[in-house]
């Protein structure tokens, strides 16, 4: 029972509070119809905030003296189609919208609408679009009107074209072009330009709406003759010879500028002292040509079917000019993925700038690659190249600025569009090795494989068992002394080589450091070979002294019975002393004599002493023995007898 009582209680206030929150329908608004002449009529309206009670709608159509009409609408609620024929053109309706449901029902404002003021043509047909009779700047655009609008209905249109590969229309304002016709013709267009083409209309009252637009229709504009000469420049490698091998170059013009296909190009080149003239024709971009000393002229004009372009002119000073004013400064840096090449205007007055690059990857200062260039005109200092240029590759950028007398002097600078680490590192080498010391050079990393301007180098360098060390030079460098090694050990080293964009290591080299420095080596080896010689010479000394000792150094007989003998030795002496030598010679003798006389009579005795000369000298009595002195060269032997009463 309690249940069901819960059951009654829950379902009294839900409809209690249904009562409270629903009443009649919410006024419908925004009522607006639109008509499909002898299609439909088709109204929309804005049925307002939902209800919680089941609402229907239904749109009335109300013409005096006539029944009301009404549609029932579908899902969605908020719209209702009127099908042709039960509808009545020219005459006015008055029309309603009636929401009702459980509660009552809420008429929205009553619009009186006569059903050609909603009328929404069919989309417009364009038949042609073609070039203008006699006129390269027109088209002439063609089209049919919406079928089964009558005649009594005139039309105003509303026109738009567009060049192709372009996004922004221009408009024809209806004002500009007669109602009710079927063709317009657009002016002030380009030559040999492709424009796409779209049109709409509406009733010429106002009234109504817009049609939507027409497909789209493109046409191209017939061939002018080329609005402006080619750009032209010339490379002169050897400006300063009688002979002068040049490159004469030009651009192919715009679309814009060619304003048709283009078919050639007449190339003229006189000599300006002589008047001599070359005239070529060509279909390239460029053409090869040996120059005298002398000033010339070049023109060049492009042509199509319709005629010849404006001339270009460039004027090629005479071999040894005076030197024009080059631009001063030039920078070059990447933006956008494009090169901005930006330099400073001479202070005299400039026709225009060239700007050079090419590929240099050559130790020398020349281009490794084919040259590129553009023209910019006098306003500007700065141009972006963004084509025939890649990343990672090193160019030569060189501004010219050109004037009446020709180009003045280049002003160059090296760049790259993008950098990034060098492709491989330095090859390193060891020049030399001491005792706390090594001395390195490395080789130049070759311009291809740089990728970058080399910032700095970074020697890396760890004995066995130890932590790493390194030393940083500039880019300049090629060659650095380690300092401050620990002798007898052994060490590895490599180079890095950076860029703004990183570092590459280059080759890993092991070396030994020596035990002694080399003037440690030397006092070594000197110390050494002065022992030795020394020993050596003693050696020598003591051998010579015994050899001449067993040769000269004989015991003599007794004086007495030696006479022949003596005497044979008297005549083989071939020198003699001076008398102060030999007066010196006998007084050591005799007092050698003296201190001997205890001595046995016939002992011999031997005295010798080394003489740059040395004479020998015995002498005899009758009936006495005199001291026999011996002297011989290096090395002399002094006989002496015992000496009698004097």
């Amino acid at each position: 029972m309690g249940y069901r009582r819960n059951c009654v209680i829950w379902v009294t206030c839900l409809q209690f509070s249904v009562c409270l929150c629903s009443g009649p329908p919410e006024k419908p608004t925004n009522l607006s119809c639109v008509t499909y002449y002898d299609k439909n009529m088709t109204c929309w309206w804005n049925p307002g905030h939902g209800t919680l009670v089941p609402t229907t709608y239904q749109l009335n159509l109300f013409i005096p003296s006539l029944n009301l009409q009404n549609c029932i609408p579908e899902l969605p609620k908020n719209s209702c189609t009127i099908y042709y024929p039960n509808i009545r053109y020219y005459v006015d309706y008055t029309i309603w919208v009636e929401a009702k449901n459980n509660f009552g029902k809420t008429d929205s404002d009553h619009i009186v609408l006569d059903a050609m003021d909603s009328v929404k043509p069919e989309p417009i047909f364009i038949t042609s679009v073609q070039p203008g009779h006699g006129s390269s700047r027109a088209l002439v655009v063609k089209w049919e009107n919406p079928g089964k609008l009558p005649i009594i209905f005139p039309l105003k249109y509303h026109l738009r074209y567009r060049m192709a590969g372009t996004l922004d229309w221009i408009q024809i304002r209806p004002e500009e072009i007669l109602p009710h016709r079927e063709d317009f013709t657009i002016k002030g267009l380009k030559p040999f330009t492709k424009y796409i083409v779209a049109i709409c209309c509406m009733g010429q009252g106002g009234k109504g709406y817009w049609s939507d637009w027409s497909s789209e229709k493109s046409g191209t504009t017939s061939e002018d003759q080329p609005a402006q000469g080619p750009d032209l420049w010339i490379v002169n490698k050897n400006p300063n010879s009688q002979s002068r091998p040049v490159l004469i170059m030009w651009k192919e013009l715009s679309t814009s500028d060619a304003n048709g296909i283009i078919l050639g190009y007449q190339l003229q080149i006189k000599e300006r002292k002589s008047q001599t003239v070359a005239w070529i024709n060509s279909m390239d971009l460029e053409y090869s040509r040996v120059l005298s000393g002398e000033s010339y002229m070049i023109t060049i004009a492009a042509y199509n079917s319709v005629g010849n372009s404006p001339e270009s002119k460039l004027i090629v000073p005479p071999a040894n000019p005076e030197e024009l004013p080059p631009v001063l400064q030039v920078h070059a840096a990447p933006h956008n993925e494009q090169l901005m090449v930006e330099w400073k205007a001479p202070n005299t007055t400039v026709n225009r700038y060239i700007v050079e690059w090419c590929v240099a990857e050559s130790d020398s200062n020349q281009c490794s690659g084919p040259v590129h260039w553009m023209n910019e005109p006098n306003s500007t200092e700065k141009a972006f190249v963004d084509e025939n240029i890649v990343p990672f590759k090193r160019y030569k950028i060189t501004v010219y600025p050109v004037y009446n007398e020709g180009p003045g002097t280049q002003l160059s600078i090296k760049a790259y569009l993008q950098q990034d680490s060098p492709a491989r590192g330095p090859f390193v080498h060891l020049k030399k090795t001491g005792k706390t010391e090594a001395k390195l050079e490395w080789d130049e990393i070759p311009v291809n494989k740089q990728r970058g301007f080399i910032t700095n180098y970074t020697i890396f360098y760890k004995r066995a068992g130890g932590n790493e060390s390194y030393e940083t030079v500039g880019p300049a460098s090629r060659k650095y002394t380690l300092l401050n090694l620990r002798s007898n050990t052994l060490y590895q080293v490599n180079v890095m080589a950076s860029t703004a964009k990183g570092g590459t290591n280059g080759t890993v080299i092991t070396f030994k450091t020596l035990i002694f420095a080399k003037w440690e080596t030397a006092a070594i080896i000197s110390s050494t070979c002065l022992v030795s010689l020394s020993i050596a010479i003693l050696m020598l000394l003591v051998y010579f002294k015994n050899k001449i000792r067993t040769k000269s150094c004989q015991t003599l007989p007794d004086p007495a019975d030696s006479h022949p003998y003596v005497n044979s030795l008297k005549h083989q002496t071939q020198h003699r002393l001076d008398a102060e030598n030999l007066e010196k010679a006998w007084e050591k003798v005799s007092t050698t004599g003296q201190q001997q006389q205890s001595g046995d009579k016939n002992e011999s005795r031997r005295i010798c002493s080394g003489s740059a000369e040395d004479p020998t000298i015995m002498g005899s009595n009758s009936g006495q023995q005199t001291p026999t002195l011996v002297l011989r060269s290096n090395s002399t032997c002094l006989l002496l007898g015992p000496e009698e009463t004097s």
